[in-house]
């Protein structure tokens, strides 16, 4: 093995025991201090109802539950951004902003999630999430050019989206019935 080859090992080695190993890229969380690597909400379509006098119209994720189910109210996050993911474009492109990222409560159903993104009659509309099922993260940049993400306010039990604006994309998460 040449030169190169043993410092390559070597600085992982040192990487790994001291802790300082770099996560790839992604979304993370933070459970009792290890780092879980979030998956992309899967997103499969809208939904709309349309009544006489009033329409709607939903995004729609797959399954009744996330397959992230967390034990305490007010969870961290852990953004670490390259365009090399393609989930992360949305969250890293331009860069992130502390008022760009939102949690946003999903209404469960039998066999999936949903959440109430327009609605509309013959008199106009309205575009983007429930104000009342939304809470901003904050949002800060760390030492390392990562970033520290966390929602305004304790969560509910329940199924939430981490997203920015009014995206279908994005990371799901559940909260525990009895966490603190």
């Amino acid at each position: 093995m040449n030169r190169f080859g043993l410092s390559v090992i070597f600085s992982v080695v040192v990487l790994t025991l001291f802790g300082i190993a770099q996560q790839s890229p992604g979304m993370y969380v933070d459970q009792d201090g290890a780092l879980s690597k979030l998956s992309p909400a899967v997103f499969s379509g809208t939904e709309a109802s349309n009544h006489i006098a009033k329409a709607k119209v939903f995004f729609v994720f797959r399954g009744a539950h996330s397959s992230v189910q967390l034990s305490t109210t007010h969870p961290h996050f852990r953004l670490i951004c390259g365009l090399q993911d393609a989930s992360l474009i949305v969250f890293c492109a331009t860069g992130p902003q502390p008022s760009d990222l939102i949690v946003v409560r999903l209404d469960e159903k039998s066999d999936h999630r949903d959440a109430l993104t327009a609605t509309g009659s013959m008199f106009g509309g309205h575009g983007g999430f429930d104000p009342k099922k939304t809470t901003t993260a904050s949002l800060t940049k760390r030492d390392d050019s990562n970033w520290e993400v966390s929602p305004g306010n304790d969560l509910a039990p329940g199924e939430y989206l981490l997203t920015t604006g009014t995206q279908a994309r994005g990371f799901d998460f559940g909260i525990q019935s009895g966490a603190r």
